[in-house]
């Protein structure tokens, strides 16, 4: 019995359902790296937005904080230090709550710090200097340069006390002007604040789902396998049946190789279609993971 005309007809078929098949697989793949590329894209695109708003974000912690801490820097504050009152004292009669006693205790020595240096760079020449700007050009090297305007404060407290107590009405006593001083900056500043938090919060949020997408995308449902029967029908199609061209009569038993060579073609449709039809089963039943 001649078989190679069965022969053929099974390697040509085969080729034919792998080749549309294989396109199949193909258009999926280039689908997923389509897809993964617009996520990673994404990604960079919120990362950088969170960078930027992280940024913008400490600046506004940053300028709260000087603000606060300035507050805390006041004049009268400053005369309490002066006159050796302890930071628990000065936060307790400025009833100070904006920062913490810790938060305070490294700026309330530097305060301290700067009114020695003051006195001491005072009492290092015989010219009395009575303001500030005269002051900052007669000595250059100070130990805070950061910290100028608290210079100036300072020095401005320093040389009120430095004043007969008679300049002062009740005995030195001053009042704190009546009309409250509104901080808009600061305001606008705290509205910031707590809108970059909420924003920041939704980027990070939009960020571990499309970080959870592109997992997903990682592990591709139906790809490797549908490889595996493609490379099984490549296997029973083409590369056994074509190792027994040109077929020998008389060599095998024709009617076995015969129904051997169907069982085999008959096996790759069956997982060729089984594969299809689960795929299109996923494809058509997944819901969207909420």
């Amino acid at each position: 019995m001649d078989l190679n005309g069965l022969i053929s007809t099974i390697t040509t078929s085969t080729a034919a359902l792998v080749a549309i098949i294989g396109g199949f697989l193909v258009s999926r793949v280039i689908s997923l790296a389509s897809d993964q590329n617009g996520i990673k894209r994404r990604i960079r695109e919120i990362k950088k937005d969170l960078d930027a708003k992280r940024e913008m974000l400490e600046n506004a912690e940053r300028f709260l904080f000087e603000d606060d801490l300035n507050d805390f820097v006041s004049n009268d504050n400053i005369k309490l230090i002066i006159l050796g009152r302890t930071l628990e004292e000065v936060i307790e009669e400025d009833e100070y709550d904006l920062l913490t006693e810790e938060e305070v205790e490294p700026y309330y020595k530097q305060v301290k710090q700067i009114a020695l240096e003051i006195a001491e760079l005072q009492n290092s020449t015989d010219e009395y200097y009575d303001k500030f700007s005269k002051f900052k050009e007669a000595f250059k090297d100070f130990k805070y340069p950061d910290r100028m305007n608290w210079y100036e404060k300072v020095f401005k407290v320093m040389d009120d006390m430095a004043q007969p107590e008679s300049n002062f009405p009740l005995g030195g006593f001053k009042f704190r002007p009546a009309v409250p001083n509104i901080n808009t900056d600061y305001k606008d500043t705290r509205k910031e604040q707590d809108r970059l938090n909420d924003d920041i919060r939704v980027l990070e949020l939009q960020l571990a789902e499309q970080l959870k997408i592109l997992n997903d995308y990682g592990k591709p449902k139906w790809v490797w396998s549908g490889m595996f029967v493609l490379i099984y029908s490549c296997g029973v199609g083409i590369v056994y049946p074509s190792t027994l061209l040109p077929y020998s009569t008389d060599t095998y038993d024709d009617v076995l190789t015969k129904w051997f060579l169907l069982g085999l073609f008959f096996s790759q449709l069956v997982a060729l279609f089984v594969y299809l039809g689960f795929a299109m089963y996923k494809l058509t039943n997944d819901k969207d993971e909420s």
